[in-house]
């Protein structure tokens, strides 16, 4: 029995790197790819907003084409993040705040071109040993999911939440009240039980519940696209070119030296690979984490803060480390452990297919088409950034009086194309008001994002459990999975409250230390 599975698990693997070699497909992971260093290199958008943007064009299209395309934005736009942290100064996304430490000092003393190869070789490293721990780890735990019952499916749909409002900039309270906000979204259409139409208001285009393509431009993209628009108009816009460094130049790093810093690339890569399994420890987390153990690690830890490339290295490649393995509990237990993870739930769930053991049955093939897709866009990626990194740099010089327009456009465009109604884009520019002032409140939006996503499947799993149980809610406390579900619950709560703590404090050790 086992030798078939394998057989059968080998074979849809190699059906998934076969479709990769289709030059449409392959096209797609490029442009994918450089549409991620795009928006990673701009500070204010990253993969989160990238993907949520590319979304409503792969619509319709054939998910091989449309996903591996969706991984490439994602590798992308974590290495581009560092692109804009060494030649300006200014990380790109937070996941690269540590590659400033020793990548601006390195770009200042000339050396751009080193410190620019050792990110990306660094990068490319890191998300490949990601994708093949993704591809290890997916498909036993997906086997394990079809113990679970409809409390399960409740209790993960509520760890899920728990997990992502845990980790609020703020507060924790503001973040359970996102997802709350969230599942209460996820009402919205036809009761699933009785058919009773529930928050409507007599629009025909509600009945199937909220769109997720408005829903998630309007979340996203739309508050983004205004405020960069309100910069311009009150004369707020400023270019970032004129904060980096002139020097930007020298040799690119050798082989000798990647050789010597070889334990440099390793260690990171693992230890962004474990973080990122963990639901809610993200790349913002790694890279503080990899650059603090490779400074340890030195021989010469005071050379880290003046431009030393291990820092660079650490930084990169646990921060990509994470990309892939995020995905773990995503798609195994439709747990996404990040804003980024979230936004590709959805567009899974819009290419009707659900995380859990039906990826790796039903869809095999495109599964593992998706997986395969996080390796070998890394190696794209590995291509573009060794020879295209001042290319790409140059993109902070886009005058934001063009890129707000532009954003807007492809928010309107995007929101209109997947039903072809106007009602989407008032829709879309709705939630992207309330999405303004939650933030403002500091109510984290992918809690609210993944309420919505979430909130359909806790309802089903609910509303079955008390059938099934005749209303008893202490049926939840007889089955063992349930009860690791709830202890996990409370204790995502605690860890990630105590989490945030320590981050900050990790935040402000690293700093003190290089200056």
């Amino acid at each position: 029995m086992a030798n078939i599975l394998i057989a059968g698990l080998m074979m849809d693997l190699l059906n998934g790197v076969l479709n990769l070699a289709h030059p449409i497909v392959f096209l797609a992971m490029a442009v994918g790819v450089a549409w991620g260093i795009i928006c990673g290199a701009l500070p204010g958008l990253g993969a989160t907003l990238g993907i949520a943007l590319l979304i409503p064009f792969t619509y319709g299209v054939d998910p091989n084409v449309a996903l591996p395309m969706l991984a490439g934005v994602y590798a992308g736009s974590i290495y581009g993040g560092g692109i804009t942290a060494i030649l300006l100064g200014v990380p790109g996304t937070s996941a690269d705040a540590a590659t400033v430490f020793d990548g601006h000092p390195m770009a200042k003393k000339g050396m751009a071109n080193k410190a620019l190869t050792a990110s990306v070789t660094a990068s490319a490293v890191g998300g490949m040993i990601s994708a093949l721990a993704l591809l290890l780890l997916a498909p036993p735990l997906a086997r394990f999911s079809l113990a679970f019952g409809p409390h399960e499916y409740f209790l993960i749909a509520i760890f899920g939440l728990t997990v992502i409002a845990a980790l609020a900039p703020t507060s924790i309270i503001l973040g359970l009240m996102g997802g709350a906000l969230g599942l209460l979204l996820g009402t919205v259409g036809i009761d699933p039980i009785v058919g009773d139409m529930r928050y409507t208001f007599g629009q025909v285009p509600l009945y199937d519940g909220l769109p997720l393509i408005p829903m998630l431009l309007g979340l996203f993209a739309f508050p983004r696209a205004l405020e960069l628009g309100l910069d311009v108009i009150q004369g707020r816009a400023k270019t970032l070119s004129s904060a980096g460094s002139s020097s930007n130049g020298g040799p690119k790093i050798s082989w000798a030296e990647m050789w010597s810093s070889r334990r440099t690339y390793i260690r990171s890569s693992l230890l962004g690979t474990l973080i990122g399994i963990i639901p809610g420890a993200g790349a913002n987390i790694a890279c503080f984490v990899g650059y603090a153990a490779a400074k340890r690690a030195s021989k010469d830890p005071r050379s880290f803060g003046t431009g030393n490339p291990d820092g660079v290295i650490a930084s990169e490649s646990s921060n990509n480390g994470t990309c892939s393995a995020s995905l773990v509990p995503l798609l195994t237990l439709s747990l996404p452990g990040s804003p980024t993870a979230a936004v590709i739930l959805g567009a899974l769930m819009i290419h009707g297919m659900t995380p859990g053991a039906e990826l790796f049955t039903r869809h095999a093939e495109t599964t593992y088409t998706f997986i395969a897709a996080g390796f070998f866009c890394n190696v794209i990626m590995l291509g573009m950034g060794w020879y295209g990194s001042r290319w790409f740099g140059s993109i902070v010089r886009i005058p934001t009086a063009i890129l707000a327009p532009a954003m807007l456009l492809i928010a309107f465009v995007g929101a209109y194309a997947a039903r072809q109604q106007v009602f989407d884009i008032g829709l879309m520019v709705t939630i992207g008001l309330v999405a303004i002032w939650l933030a403002k409140v500091g109510v984290p939006i992918a809690a609210v994002l993944l309420g919505a996503i979430l909130g359909p499947m806790a309802e089903a799993g609910l509303r079955r459990a008390m059938v099934i149980s005749g209303g008893d809610p202490l049926s939840f406390f007889t089955r063992p999975l349930s009860v690791v579900l709830i202890i996990l619950t409370v204790l995502a709560i605690f860890a990630g409250w105590q989490m945030t703590k320590r981050m900050k404090v990790l935040e402000e050790s690293v700093s003190v230390e290089k200056s």
